[in-house]
Formats: structure tokens, sequence, C-alpha cells
């Protein structure tokens, strides 16, 4: 199976970096990917759906790859996003994110749900929940966080691994900088997504695991009651990184969009 190519694109200024695989040209629609506050597992998990569809996962700008500015509400990212798409050409397409990722693909389908195919949620943030409310992570000592990420903390390496090296360390902080931007300027509590989810009519899939310490599985309901069409498959014992953890939350996702 081949990985991921990396190319760069000029985005108004922001240099972008766009992973991409499988065949482009194809009859399927492309999946478009939107990542979380975080890029340090990579995405080879997504590769089985690169088997009959191309792939795209862009990093948002501030994170992973791609350069700065980092943008500061989740809707100046969707419209990023959206120029990217635009780029490339991609008219339609399956769209799928995941925590944050998820936030941003549900606003992008709030906008112009007629782009998209079908639309997978995986664990999203973005709703105001005061019964399944997420973790505020400025509150967790820096030692605890990728216990809060995942029930299986083997996805980060053996523990005898030794400390992650500085360059490792300066882009999560920079990551972490950037998501603090956009929570910070247009954290949930004052979010009208939840105003406008009715707008979304596509199939949509909401994809949770039981064991997810950072945004709590209760929120799964309280999406899939604002949603128009959306059915919910939960992953037992899985925590927030979901792919990482559950190789079967590929397959899942490929047979929604198929």
């Amino acid at each position: 199976m081949t990985g991921f190519t990396e190319t760069h694109i000029d985005i108004n200024g922001i240099d972008t970096a766009v992973l991409l695989a499988g065949p482009g040209g194809s009859d399927n629609a492309p999946l478009v990917f939107f990542h979380g506050a975080g890029t340090a597992t990579g995405f080879d998990t997504l590769l089985p759906l690169a088997t009959d569809r191309q792939v795209v996962v862009a990093h948002h700008p501030g994170f992973g790859n791609s350069g700065d500015p980092a943008l500061t509400s989740a809707a100046d990212l969707v419209r990023h996003h959206l120029d990217v798409l635009d780029h490339l050409g991609i008219v339609r397409f399956a769209l799928a994110g995941q925590s944050m990722g998820g936030w941003l693909a549900a606003t992008l389908a709030s906008f112009c749900t007629e782009r998209i195919t079908k639309l997978v949620l995986v664990c999203p943030a973005g709703l105001q929940s005061d019964e399944h409310p997420m973790t505020d992570l400025i509150a967790i000592p820096p030692e605890e966080v990728p216990s809060y990420l995942t029930a299986d903390l083997s996805i980060f390496g053996p523990p005898d691994a030794g400390p992650p090296p500085p360059e490792f360390l300066a882009a999560r902080a920079r990551e972490a900088e950037s998501a603090g931007v956009i929570f910070g300027n247009d954290p949930p509590g004052r979010s009208t997504l939840k105003r406008w989810l009715h707008r979304i009519t596509v199939p949509t899939l909401v994809m949770w695991g039981d064991a997810d310490r950072m945004i709590p599985i209760g929120q799964a309901a309280e999406w899939a009651a604002l949603l128009p069409t959306a059915i919910v498959k939960t992953f037992d014992g899985a925590g927030h990184l979901l792919f990482d953890e559950r190789a079967e939350a590929a397959e899942v996702l490929a047979e929604f969009i198929r």
C-alpha cells in the first residue's frame, strides 16, 4: 500500500501542506479529512480508504507542515479549506473530521451541504454540553494529557523509548497554541453551530469511542438529535484518537461512504 505524498500550495499567502493518496480522477468522490488539534500520530490509518478513491488531508494553518499565520476562528479555517478544495479542483466529496476537525467538517457542511456526498463526524468538538462537557486541557498536567487522548498509550510508542526530541515538543507546542487561539476566540459555548446543523441533510455518521476522556460519548446523542439524518456508531473501550486505536474504525468509515 502506497503512502501519502505531500505537496504544498499557496492559499492567500499561507503555505498549506496537502497530503494525497489514492487514485486521483476516480469515479468515487474523494474523501476529504479534517484533522484535530494535533498531527503527531500522522494519518496512515486512513490509507485503507485510498484503495478506490483519493484521500485528501490538508494541514490546518498553524498545524503540522502548514505555515503560519494560524487563523482565529473555525469559520475562517473552513473558508481556508474551501479555497484548498477549489485550488485542487475538488467540487463534490465525502467529508470526515475528527475532534476539532469534526467541528470544522460540520461547519463546512452547514455552509454548503450540496458539495458533500456523505459526512462523518468522529468525536467532534464544537457543541456546548452542560451534561457532558469537553475536558479543559489547560487544567490537566502535561504528563496526564496522553491518557485523555487515548485508552491505548502504546500508540505513542513503547514506554522505554525515552523522551521525545526538542523539535517534536516544539511542534506540539505550536499546534497547542494554534488550537488555543481557535478555542479561545471561538469557544463552543459561544458558537452558533447548533442553530445551523439542521441544514446538513446528507447522510451523516457520528463515530465515538466509549472511553473518550476528552469529549465524553454522551455528546454523541446530542449531535444525533440535531442532525437530520445521523446514525451513531460507538467503539467499546476506545478513546479520543479512534483511528489510531481501532483499525476497524477506518473500515466502518469506508463502508459508510462507499
